[in-house]
């Protein structure tokens, strides 16, 4: 099954319908009771502002945001200095911070399922980065970590 026909906003989307669906449904557990749950609020705030900041450094270098697209320019400025990936951090990062915030333990399936997912669109965009950009994407890589 090609994970990558669908792109991956689509899959963020779908994993918070899904976590929220499992914790109105399948609930399991309540790892985080309120008020502590409130702390969802900053994972979720730092996924979004991490997702912005990424795609307008896209958008700044005229390159395309599209995943598994030819890419026009190897941005290594703002937050790609410390991650490889900062919009795909981003969408985990707003995933967490609703897991947090729902509080049970069964929106954790979406969150690992959308791990996985990103990460497979990660290895076919790096495979094409290398191929476009050769030893300055090989630079990019042993300088900045995929995640963090």
């Amino acid at each position: 099954m090609d994970l990558t026909r669908v792109i991956p906003p689509i899959y963020f989307f779908a994993a918070i319908l899904a976590m929220v669906a499992l914790h109105v449904f399948i609930p399991l557990a309540v790892w985080a009771p309120k008020p502590i749950n409130l702390t969802g609020i900053l994972p979720l705030a730092a996924g979004l502002l991490f997702a912005a900041h990424g795609a307008s450094l896209f958008k700044k270098h005229d390159t395309p945001i599209k995943p598994l697209t030819q890419s026009t320019f190897l941005v290594r400025e703002g937050l790609y200095r410390y991650t490889r990936n900062p919009m795909y951090l981003g969408m985990l990062l707003c995933l967490l911070g609703i897991w947090v915030l729902l509080g049970s333990l069964s929106p954790v399936l979406p969150f690992g399922a959308m791990f996985i997912i990103l990460s497979t669109f990660i290895r076919r965009e790096e495979a094409l980065m290398r191929t476009t950009f050769k030893e300055e994407f090989d630079d990019y890589c042993r300088d900045v970590r995929r995640w963090l």
